[in-house]
């Protein structure tokens, strides 16, 4: 364990700039969604779901696949194994997440506590978890970014075995395969009973237990692509 946290610290230099990247996007979609809900303001007007966090996934996906493109090869070249790579790189996604939904916890508070920043514009709080306990609303926050880290991992151990050319053909066979899954579930009418099992599933398995099964499906596939990875 000891060496999986030496192998982790390789990445400690770069968190300032990508703490730093990370929230100053975030900052700046707020600022537009903000902006923009100003211009149409209706105090009459409901509260407006912006679903400005969608940014911060995407954001979080670029982050871990630029970390691991970029130090897997000096991290090889300091004799770190693959297994210890991902090993610590599935550590700093663990960490990260944590610090992500402490942080997105800590703006949802600001954000209600703001009557919605003064503009009935929500942006960090999510309506499902109004109800949420706050060991629920930790991991409301936490796995999705987890999930999002190791997607984002997965993504960079998919360039480094295959380039550029193989992220674009994985990205492009898995639309086509969400494509064809949605079109199947129309053509056999099965959207409403995925709905009534989505509403039978708890709170807890909804954010946290099936995105944690999502997040392990992309971590064992990062890491049994990085095996075979070369620098």
């Amino acid at each position: 364990m000891n060496r999986i946290r030496q192998v982790a610290r390789l990445q400690m230099p770069a968190w300032p700039q990508i703490l730093g990247w990370t929230w100053s996007m975030v900052a700046v979609t707020f600022g537009i969604n903000l902006l923009s809900v100003m211009a149409n303001y209706d105090p009459g007007d409901g509260v407006t779901t912006t679903g400005g966090l969608i940014s911060l996934c995407g954001i979080v996906i670029g982050m871990a696949t630029i970390s691991v493109t970029q130090i897997f090869p000096y991290a090889l070249g300091m004799s770190v194994t693959r297994r210890e790579f991902y090993l610590a790189w599935s550590l700093l996604a663990v960490v990260q997440s944590v610090l992500y939904a402490l942080v997105l916890c800590l703006l949802r508070a600001v954000e209600q506590a703001t009557g919605y920043w003064g503009m009935r514009m929500r942006f960090f709080d999510l309506p499902f978890m109004n109800d949420a306990n706050p060991v629920l609303l930790l991991l409301g926050y936490a796995v999705p970014m987890l999930v999002m880290t190791h997607l984002g991992i997965l993504l960079g151990t998919l360039h480094l075995r295959w380039g550029t050319t193989g992220v674009l053909a994985s990205l492009t066979l898995a639309f086509t395969a969400l494509g064809l899954a949605a079109a199947l579930i129309t053509w056999t009418g099965r959207w409403h009973a995925i709905g009534r099992w989505l509403l039978d599933q708890s709170p807890m398995a909804l954010l946290a237990g099936w995105p944690v099964l999502v997040a392990a499906a992309f971590a064992v596939g990062g890491y049994r692509l990085i095996r075979r990875a070369t620098a």
